[in-house]
């Protein structure tokens, strides 16, 4: 039986479109003769004004239009369409009862490769069925403003996502993330180069950790100073939204002297024996400074050379001391917002009866909550200690570990540590 339409239904169809049908383009009010024609079968002819020239186009091509068929011989461009809908409308809209379906991949396996460019994904929905090994990779098309990309991790490991090349995922450009089994996760490109991860199943987490440490950590004073922890075992745990600085690894450096900074009355300079190997915004502890205005934990505010910074705090006097870079978890802008803290640690003194405090920074700010105390009776003898607490970091906020004896200058060993950050 032949299809059948009316007038009006092509015109609403048709209505703002530029059709091209066979190298013909023309705009809807140039169709002639529809109302004569209709009831309209796919053989009718259709003439239409190109160019003052008389062309004809059959009612079959036109309805790949009506239809919304694809064909290399009639395609349309121009005003909004609704999906399911019986005319255009102002924005593309779903009709009722009318299902919109993604290109979708599945079974596919992620590259045993583990580097940028490989596991290319091509669709808007992605399932990973086959993970061979942890850290098996895909990488993400180019971003492209408002694409949308959805990854399903149904293999048996970690699966490590890279952008494409010069994009960025939210951790730096190029830089990977990873997906856990079972879990899934979307991408929006919010323009050209760069994504925003959107899942209600993803949890954003930092962790770093040290086992088996047997490395003495050095109290220079007996005043009950904080140091800022680091060592040159500690390492990154799972990392999703953050990343790590090991600091000082273990080094500390003895301040030579203090001046007056570039921001006289606001900044002193202090020159370390040694390069320090700072950067700017980096955390470090200042300790057995006779000024007690220079005692504390501090955000270094510049650098002046390899072996002078500058932090806030008021000259008086020049002095000695000693300067410890904390090992850090560094969050980014993607990862705003309030997180679960847990730290726990066991520990020996260098001698007997010792009392320590130990509490968490989030850069130059005690982080409420988190402070705890041990006594060391015997030197040798383990103790464990812990803390939780609650914090709200933005975008490159530091966490760290600090440390003060409130007894005396005597060292303590940190022999395992772990600090945990879970978005909640």
């Amino acid at each position: 039986m032949a299809t059948e339409i009316t007038f009006q239904q092509v015109v609403d169809q048709l209505n703002a479109l530029t059709v091209i049908v066979n190298g013909i383009t023309t705009q809807s009010k140039n169709i002639t003769d529809l109302d004569a024609q209709s009831p309209l079968v796919p053989t009718s002819e259709i003439p239409v004004s190109n160019a003052g020239a008389d062309e004809k186009i059959t009612a079959s091509q036109l309805l790949k239009f009506v239809d919304g068929t694809s064909a290399v011989d009639a395609n349309y461009t121009g005003g909004n369409v609704g999906i399911g809908r019986a005319a255009p409308t102002t924005a593309l809209s779903m009709g009722d009862d009318k299902l919109f379906s993604q290109d979708v991949n599945e079974s596919i396996t992620a590259s045993t490769s583990q580097s940028q460019g490989n596991g290319s994904l091509s669709a808007q929905i992605n399932e990973i069925s086959v993970v061979t090994n942890p850290n098996d990779t895909v990488t993400l098309p180019t971003a492209i403003k408002g694409l949308e990309i959805t990854l399903i991790n149904q293999g048996a490991n970690i699966l490590q996502i890279f952008p494409a090349s010069g994009d960025d995922l939210g951790l730096g450009t190029d830089n990977p993330t990873t997906l856990e089994p079972n879990k899934s996760i979307e991408y929006i490109a919010y323009d050209d180069d760069n994504w925003f991860p959107e899942s209600a199943i993803i949890v954003f987490h930092g962790e770093m950790i040290d086992e088996d440490n047997t490395d003495p950590f050095v109290v220079n004073d007996a005043g009950a100073d904080f140091h800022s922890y680091h060592t040159d075992g500690m390492v990154a745990g799972n990392l999703d939204g953050f990343t790590f600085d090991i600091g000082g690894a273990g080094t500390s450096f003895p301040i030579a002297s203090v001046a007056d900074g570039a921001d006289s009355g606001n900044d002193i300079e202090v020159t370390t024996t040694g390069s320090h190997g700072l950067a700017v915004d980096d955390i470090v502890s200042q300790t057995n400074l006779a000024d007690s205005a220079y005692v504390g934990i501090f955000i270094v505010k510049a650098i002046i050379s390899a072996t002078q910074y500058e932090v806030a705090a008021a000259f008086t006097a020049t002095g000695t001391g000693t300067m410890d870079q904390a090992a850090t978890l560094i969050s980014n802008d993607n990862a705003e917002g309030d997180y679960y803290i847990s730290w726990a640690a066991s520990a020996t003194s260098a001698t007997n009866n010792e009392t320590f405090d130990f509490q968490l920074y989030k850069n130059d700010s005690v982080i409420s909550g988190t402070k705890a105390r041990r006594k060391f009776g015997t030197a040798a003898d383990f103790g464990s200690f812990s803390g939780i607490g609650i914090v709200h970091l933005m975008d490159d906020d530091k966490i760290s570990f600090a440390l003060s004896n409130e007894d005396s200058a005597g060292n303590v060993t940190i022999r395992n540590f772990n600090l945990i950050l879970i978005r909640v």
